[in-house]
């Protein structure tokens, strides 16, 4: 149960709440609540939502998303398109880093991307996490969610507007505010520690084997989970074993065209649903260096809806590569377009973001919504319905009615760039206005 003041919260259907560090009680007690806005730092930006406050002992309480969502202004989080700043992966962390106590992330369906369900089922079982040095003493003590029901409930009792706060925090001269309030939660962990491995092949390059081109999926899911008409198995068909079964055929076809200049990888990484942590690892322990990566392919989710006129770049702009897509795809016939939904943040969800952090170029691209059969109209309605009944439910179960035509044409696509990719001279690169070339540069500078 989650105290605050005089008011209770029941765990699963008003909160969730766990902790990332090795001990097995954990307790905050009395801790004030302050809101810290979307709980963003950068002073590249301009920006901080903790200017002013200690905030020691104390728990966080932060929106979801960043500033721009709502309004789709510019005010350096590139409008209604999520940046880092808007993940709750990140707002844990700025809250650690500002030496909170806690961490609350406001719960909002449309600023999440996803409902309450999918947070109470991917938070209430067993969490893993990458065993660390320190014991997750770097982690505030109690990370969690709470419902937006919940959230207007405390700010009202402190006599605070919740929608005039979070036009407040839309503002670069935010400044955070006690709530007034004291919460009070203990959560009691047992610990096992467990291994699963990332699962990798590789094709030897002919002339520059030390180089690569990686391809990636992520073979896990979420096991048992809340269940759905008595059904409590998370699948995971789609989300990722469509892409699982992509990553073999494309090993399949590459062993079969023989070998390139370049080595080229297929790595399928475990934990994904538990925060990327496969990629992490393969990031702090590469089979190939990330200098001498020349570019990482990842697929999270093929089409099951049938072909489309166009293919969706996930991470739009971030990296030439695209430009290798473009040409591959005009012989099909087909064009390349921005994701649909960039405030989804899908670009900071998936493991190519692991590798991007340690500056590898990398291409998230498939699913297009132009659908031959429908158009746009169809395929929103397609992957709107996917979003809200079978994302991370029992019911992302493999159908009869499949269309895969659509992620084989995709496939194809991610083939022809690999296979350029693995056989030139030529290195991608991150595009200038991207927040991960300085790190390929640095990378790169005395290869």
């Amino acid at each position: 149960t989650l105290t605050i003041g005089s008011a209770s919260y029941a765990y699963g259907s008003d909160f969730v709440a766990w902790t990332k560090r090795h001990d097995e009680r954990v307790t905050l007690a009395n801790s004030e609540l302050v809101f810290v806005g979307y709980g963003i730092v950068s002073p590249q930006l301009g920006w901080n939502d903790y200017a002013g406050i200690d905030m020691r002992g104390k728990i966080a309480v932060i929106l979801i998303n960043d500033p721009d969502f709502e309004t789709g202004d510019n005010r350096g989080f590139s409008g209604r398109a999520m940046t880092y700043y808007g993940r709750w992966t990140y707002k844990l962390e700025e809250a650690a880093r500002q030496g909170a106590a806690g961490a609350l992330i406001i719960h909002e369906d449309s600023a999440a991307a996803y409902g309450w369900p999918v947070v109470n089922s991917s938070w209430t079982g067993p969490q893993h996490d990458l065993l660390h040095e320190d014991g997750g003493a770097s982690r505030v003590a109690v990370e969690g969610w709470i419902q937006n029901a919940v959230a207007r409930d405390i700010f009202g009792r402190a006599g605070l507007n919740f929608e005039a706060e979070k036009r407040r925090a839309q503002r670069p001269d935010f400044s955070p505010v006690s709530l007034r309030q004291r919460a009070s939660i203990e959560i009691a962990s047992q610990f096992e520690t467990s291994l699963s491995h990332n699962v990798a092949g590789i094709l030897p390059g002919a002339e520059r084997p030390r180089e690569a081109v990686l391809y990636s999926a992520h073979w896990d899911h979420l096991g048992r989970c809340t269940p759905v008409d008595g059904d409590d198995i998370c699948n995971g068909a789609l989300d990722n074993a469509t892409g699982v079964a992509g990553l073999i055929e494309l090993a399949r076809q590459h062993a079969n065209a023989g070998p390139l200049e370049r080595s080229v990888g297929f790595i399928a990484f475990t934990a994904e649903e538990s925060g990327l942590l496969g990629s992490q690892y393969y990031a702090e322990h590469p089979v190939f260096a990330p200098a001498d990566t020349a570019a990482l392919i990842n697929m999270d989710g093929l089409s099951i809806a049938g072909p489309a006129r166009d293919i969706s770049v996930v991470g739009y702009g971030q990296t030439n590569l695209q430009d290798i897509l473009v040409g591959a795809a005009r012989g099909q016939g087909r064009t390349v377009t921005r994701e649909a939904f960039p405030e989804r943040g899908g670009f900071y969800r998936s493991d190519q973001f692991n590798l991007a952090k340690v500056g590898v170029p990398v291409l998230y691209a498939g699913a297009g919504l132009d659908l031959y059969n429908g158009g746009v109209e169809r395929g929103r309605a397609a992957s709107d319905a996917y979003l809200t009944s079978f994302y991370h439910k029992p019911d992302d179960e493999m159908s009869p009615d499949w269309d895969m035509t659509g992620a084989m044409r995709d496939l194809q696509l991610l083939y022809t760039v690999g296979r350029e990719v693995a056989d030139g001279e030529a290195w991608p690169e991150w595009n200038p206005s991207s927040e991960f070339r300085p790190i390929r540069d640095a990378s790169r500078r005395d290869r």
